[in-house]
């Protein structure tokens, strides 16, 4: 998870030497040919090391996958994916974000051969909303990257579970013990169940946040519970404590996921976020150089790197992070802000007025610019747009630099 928000690929072909029957159907649209419904069903055998729980959970995450994947048909004609040029693995992933699988039905089914589980999923399309999901996800590559990390452990761990049964059958026709495999099985299924709670953490985010952020704590402790490994889940729930301002914990998070996987830009980023607030630019620096040496075009640490520098007094190097980070994001309003403070802290006030200007131009309700941009004004003897800016940023909820200006009859 990048931005200091709760900040993780490939379509999946299992080549299980297993019994599996489907069925898909269409069913007659429900508003005007607008919805779709597709039904899935596999039936999967099971026996030797594998339990009834773990042959359930496994079989559950294959027919939610094949499901998505049948869906994802429909997401990869639209117009907004083929404009996006998105990659052929990221459809998977969209579909995920957009759709739902439902498991209509789990039951246990036996022949005079086999014992198994048989699993219904379906999905419903509806294809009159459908592209502005999908354009809205496109939007969030935070949460587009998360469920990229989820398909790709998913794909990892089922096709752990297929070379197991693979080498249970080989140990059973060899009439050897399959016992050490139990494990392995217990192991496997322990991992894509938490993967299903990982996802259900990210079903709350909206608007660049967790919707209800211990929600998520919990989800996400359920993940580090059954797969204590998964190096993603300590990365979100600690940008979950970033966003709760939990900075200690956040860090705990951060260093955990950064011993599992050293290689985590965001991990970095948002680690470098917490020392950030607690004012601990040094170590901050730091953390932003590594994620921005892991990945150079990282707009987010450029911008946090930024804020690191600013407060360490340090005004031109501040800018020129802000400078790389709106190259990289010419639509950021923050960092026009950002960069005009740093101006200001150099005492080029109209080079600070100009970023002010340009904030205020993305984000018209931007107080804070409103307000500095006012002072900015006064200072430089421009008593009318500075009182109007400062009157304007009390309109707007900051009202200190205004009520000052009262009361040095600078304004009225």
């Amino acid at each position: 998870m990048k931005d200091g928000g709760p900040h993780a690929d490939g379509r999946l072909t299992l080549t299980i030497l297993l019994l599996m029957g489907f069925v898909v159907s269409f069913l007659p649209s429900a508003v005007l040919g607008e919805v779709k419904t597709i039904t899935h069903t596999v039936r999967q055998p099971f026996g030797g090391s594998q339990s009834p729980d773990d042959a359930r959970i496994a079989v559950v995450a294959r027919a939610k996958r094949e499901v998505l994947e049948m869906a994802g048909t429909y997401v990869q004609t639209l117009t907004v994916v083929k404009d996006s040029r998105v990659e052929k693995d990221e459809i998977l992933a969209l579909t995920a974000g957009v759709l739902t699988a439902e498991v209509v039905s789990q039951e246990n089914y036996h022949t005079k051969d086999a014992f198994g589980v048989e699993v219904i999923v379906r999905i419903n399309v509806d294809t009159s909303v459908l592209e502005d999901g999908v354009k809205k996800l496109l939007a969030d590559r935070t949460h587009l990257e998360q469920l990229n990390q989820a398909r790709k452990k998913e794909k990892e761990l089922l096709d752990t579970v297929a070379k197991l049964h693979n080498e249970n059958e080989r140990l059973s026709a060899e009439k050897k013990s399959t016992k050490q495999l139990k494990q392995q099985f217990r192991k496997a299924s322990q991992g894509l169940a938490a993967v299903e709670w990982f996802e259900r953490a990210w079903a709350l985010w909206q608007d660049g946040k967790f919707s209800d952020p211990k929600k998520a704590i919990q989800y996400l402790n359920e993940a580090t519970r059954l797969k204590p490994d998964y190096a993603e889940v300590y990365t979100n729930r600690g940008a979950t404590y970033l966003h709760l301002k939990d900075y200690p914990r956040a860090i705990l998070d951060f260093d955990q996921a950064l011993s599992l996987k050293p290689d985590d830009a965001a991990a970095y980023n948002n680690r470098g976020l917490a020392y950030l607030h607690l004012k601990d630019y040094s170590r901050a620096t730091k953390d932003f150089d590594q994620a921005l040496r892991l990945e150079p075009d990282f707009a987010a640490a450029y911008y946090s790197r930024g804020l690191a520098y600013w407060g360490l007094k340090d005004h031109s190097r501040a800018i020129q992070d802000f400078d790389q980070a709106l190259r990289l994001k010419p639509d950021d309003a923050a960092a026009y802000y950002s960069r005009g403070l740093a101006y200001w802290g150099l005492k080029d006030h109209s080079r600070a007025i100009q970023d002010f200007d340009q904030a205020i131009r993305l984000k018209p309700d931007y107080a804070a610019a409103y307000n500095n941009r006012g002072i900015a004004h006064l200072m430089l003897g421009n008593q009318v747009r500075g009182c109007g800016d400062v009157q304007k940023a009390c309109e707007l909820g900051e009202c200190g630099a205004y009520e000052y200006a009262k009361q040095k009859g600078r304004c009225r």
